[in-house]
Formats: C-alpha cells, structure tokens, sequence
C-alpha cells in the first residue's frame, strides 16, 4: 500500500475533498482493489467519530464565553494598566488631542499625544523636564526632526519653537503638570 492510497482514502472517508476529486477516487477504487480496502480500513476506524450523538450546547453558553471575553483584566498590584480604548481624548489645539494616562504624586503627568496631519502646536517654555518619545509618524520643533522611534528631552528652563507634524503623530510624553 503507498502512503498516497493511504492521504487519498482516508481524505475521501473525512470528506476533505471537492467533489471532483471525490469522483477521481471512487473510480480509481473500482479498478484498484488496494485503494478500496484503504477506504473501507478508514471508514471503519472514522465513522465512529462522525456518528456520535450531537449534544446541543446549553443556551447560556454563548452568553458566558462573550462575558468572558469582555471581563475586566486582572490587575496586578502596585501597577495601573489603561487600556487603548479607555481614556479620553482631548483637544489641545487644531488638529492636536492630549490622553492623560497617569498623574504621578510629584505632580509629573504621563500621556499621549495624538497630531493629525499638518498639526501644529505653538511654542512654549519649560517649568520642569519634558521627555517626548514619538510612537508613530514625525515631529518637527523648530529645526529639529524627529521620527518614530526617536526621544527628545526639553530640560527644565528651555523654550521650545513651534512644533509640527507633516504627516500625523503619536507622541508618549511625561513632563511636570501644567
């Protein structure tokens, strides 16, 4: 018996194949003893399975797995996890929306910063450090250029230019509170 009389029956016992090839191997079983024993081989050992009795899940049941996949996640002590969908958006200028992701005991403020294409926001001062790690897109302030992957810090006392966005951003920021 070749290992190919073998794939073939037991395809055609599992019902795998398309209806063509159905056809093909029922034909060439007519004619190839071999082949007609695989088949029977395989059907005896596989209708067994198909021909168990079909239980009707209970009717809660889909109602349980969606709950459970909608379930709020565990937290893990001492830490805070916010979700992407969770938060809110607000505007900070044209075309420039801040999320506030945590607010820490000295007053720093971690959030994110989303900028639409050709956004820009004006120049300002630093009362503290601000760190800008950019996630997506580019970020230009004044001459300088960043892109994704790249952190910029703004040390405590120093002014930045105006900062822009040619083809949208997505900035991680942590500076003091304003």
């Amino acid at each position: 018996m070749t290992d190919d009389k073998t794939v073939r029956a037991g395809e055609y016992v599992l019902g795998v194949l398309r209806p063509e090839e159905r056809r093909a191997v029922e034909r060439d079983a007519a004619t190839d003893p071999d082949l007609a024993d695989e088949i029977a081989f395989w059907t005896e050992r596989l209708t067994p399975l198909v021909d168990t009795v079909e239980v009707e899940p209970p009717p809660e049941l889909f109602e349980r797995i969606k709950s459970a996949l909608h379930a709020p996640a565990p937290e893990l002590p001492g830490t805070l996890t916010v979700r992407a969908e969770e938060g809110r958006w607000e505007a900070l200028a044209k075309g420039v929306e801040r999320k506030i992701l945590s607010t820490a005991p000295n007053g720093r403020v971690t959030y994110l910063i989303r900028g639409q294409k050709g956004a820009r926001l004006a120049g300002h001062d630093h009362a503290d450090d601000e760190e800008i790690y950019v996630l997506e897109g580019d970020l230009t302030i004044g001459p300088l250029s960043l892109r994704a992957g790249d952190y910029h810090l703004a040390r405590r006392g120093a002014r930045h230019p105006a900062a822009t966005t040619a083809g949208g951003c997505l900035l991680l920021i942590t500076a003091a509170a304003a």
